[in-house]
């Protein structure tokens, strides 16, 4: 999977050079990364990205792929923006933004600060994690390198698909460039001492266009393709290890709100409960931040909401991270699992290790029935989650759709997903086919589908459609009394929109709100008027749970 998020000129920076580049270890600030290195047998970080080849122009210093990352290096080019070989600034240089003023209220708003970078984090299954603890040094070897592989394709699709730039009045214009500048650092287990084969991949916010002008990324296309990198990253991994080893896939459901986790066969729930420490802990927190959040909403968390609530709880919950060998992390792990499941490793790594090797397939191989089939899913999916939906996001339901396939190579891969895409993509109504050229990103033409289209004429049509009585007005009027009781004790911006409603004549209304405005509040007063001086109410809701506090909120079913 792949977590991502961005890195400021201030906090972000820290992030990266006391704690990214160390392994999670919090460094204070004087301490040596060359002297935690030597003591944790972590590997040291390496440059990546065709945009290296841009560095150093003009002299004889180049910046090779593959060239360990020094603090010094580090400091320019995230700390200020600058080229590490010349210390000359690559376009404009990363500022610290002054923070605002006080209002009149008194209240300071956040400071704005320079974004230098995108922290991209490439984290193998769980599964495979708890097979690389466990098994030989040739197995281990394999995985690593099968992460590695999965990692650098995967970045070779950000390079061509997403690392772009903007020019023009107000950025309007996307254009493509040399390639970006990334540090990679590896790492080998979660705070809790658990095994976590990851990498963080940190996208410089400097990249060189084909003029030679340095710029910075399009923030907004990283983020739109986050999710379909993250599925890509998946099938990468999956494709890579069968390829080299004989395991198996399966999909495991983790409950409403969550896609199902991607493991390997072999590796049962205990053993993965033994190593999931940090997940336990985040999962507590979450359910009882869904809990509440019930509450004091009336209903359940989106699954944006959860997933904002998961990445705000990964970073409270974290603890202080020990540095250990991995030679000593390994000995760790072995007795853990001894101890937890009374069995040796070798024996455990074995029941992961009892698949065959299938044949891997080429794009070709996989018919039109099966794509078909695919893209119906794709189609069945996306729309439940976005009511307009970009190419990224029919990317990444495409690729959760292919996932059980195992193909041969990377581009094998990428051609299955291109004609999943395709097929997808003409079943559904694109909405700015008409927009000027200069004016689009990559990967995100706008999409919906025709029953889409058609759920909202049936809701436009009720909400011009006028209802009996013919003068519902006279409702306020006629029950005065009444209407002050039950409405009386709103605000006055919640009381004029539940008189909106009951004087609107419309079959259907809509009462829109930010969070905390008072719209449960507002639609309790409603529902207890509507109730004694005009009708039956009902309550509806998306869930059980919802629907249980939304009867408690309305006094009604």
């Amino acid at each position: 999977m792949l977590s991502m998020h961005k890195l400021t000129v201030r906090d972000g920076y820290r992030y990266l050079t006391r704690q990214v580049a160390a392994g999670d270890t919090t460094l204070e600030a004087g301490d040596s990364l060359t002297a935690y290195y030597s003591a944790s047998g972590n590997p040291p970080g390496r440059w990546v990205g065709k945009g290296l080849a841009g560095l150093g122009e003009g002299g004889a210093a180049r910046l090779e792929s593959g060239a360990v990352v020094t603090e010094d290096a580090m400091a320019a080019l995230f700390g200020k923006g600058h080229d590490p070989l010349t210390g000359e600034p690559l376009g404009r240089e990363f500022l610290n933004y002054a923070a605002p003023a006080p209002s009149d209220s008194g209240v300071q708003a956040k400071a704005s600060r320079a974004v230098v970078g995108y922290d991209f984090t490439f984290t193998v299954p769980k599964s495979v994690s708890v097979l690389w603890a466990l098994a030989d040094d040739d197995t281990r070897a394999e995985i690593h390198r099968a992460h590695r592989d999965a990692v650098t394709h995967a970045l070779k699709f950000v390079e061509e698909q997403v690392v772009r730039s903007r020019v023009g009045p107000g950025g309007a214009r996307q254009i493509r460039t040399r390639g970006m500048l990334a540090a990679a650092f590896e790492h080998w287990d979660t705070r809790a001492g658990d095994p976590n084969l990851h990498t963080h991949v940190v996208l410089a916010n400097k990249t060189q266009g084909h003029d030679g002008q340095w710029r910075s990324l399009d923030g907004k296309t990283i983020f739109g393709a986050a999710v379909t990198v993250s599925e890509l990253y998946d099938v990468l991994l999956a494709d890579a290890l069968a390829r080299v080893l004989p395991v198996s896939w399966s999909l495991h459901d983790r409950g409403t709100r969550r896609n199902p986790a991607f493991e390997l066969d072999g590796i049962d729930d205990d053993l993965l409960a033994e190593f999931s420490t940090r997940s336990a802990q985040i999962h507590e927190a979450a359910d009882q931040w869904a809990e509440q959040f019930r509450v004091d909403h009336g209903r359940d968390p989106s699954r944006r909401e959860t997933t904002k609530a998961r990445q705000h709880f990964t970073l409270t919950t974290r603890p202080a991270k020990q540095v250990h060998r991995l030679t000593d992390l390994f000995a760790e792990w072995a007795n853990r699992a001894r101890a937890r499941t009374g069995r040796e490793p070798s024996d455990l790594a074995a029941r992961a290790l009892a698949g065959s090797y299938g044949r891997p397939l080429h794009a070709h191989d996989v018919g039109p029935e099966v794509r078909a089939a695919m893209a119906a899913q794709v189609l069945a999916t996306v729309p439940v989650k976005k009511a307009v939906f970009t190419t990224f996001n029919l990317g990444a339901e495409a690729l959760r759709a292919s996932k059980l396939l195992r193909m041969a190579t990377p581009v094998e891969r990428r051609l299955l997903l291109k004609a999943i895409i395709t097929d997808t993509s003409a079943a559904c109504v694109q909405l700015d086919d008409t927009r000027a050229p200069e004016s689009r990103r990559v990967g995100e033409d706008l999409f919906t589908t025709p029953e889409m289209l058609g759920a909202e004429k049936v809701l436009i049509d009720a909400a011009e459609t006028a209802r009996a009585p013919a003068h519902p007005a006279a409702y306020l009027q006629r029950f005065g009394q009444r209407a002050e009781e039950h409405l009386g004790s709103l605000a006055p911006d919640q009381r004029a929109a539940a008189e909106a409603v009951i004087t609107s004549g419309h079959l259907l209304d809509a009462m829109v709100g930010p969070a905390g405005s008072g719209k449960t509040t507002t639609l309790a007063a409603l529902a207890s008027y509507w109730g004694r001086c005009i009708g039956p109410v009902i309550g509806l809701a998306p869930s059980a749970s919802a629907a249980h506090t939304l009867a408690a909120s309305l006094g009604a079913p």
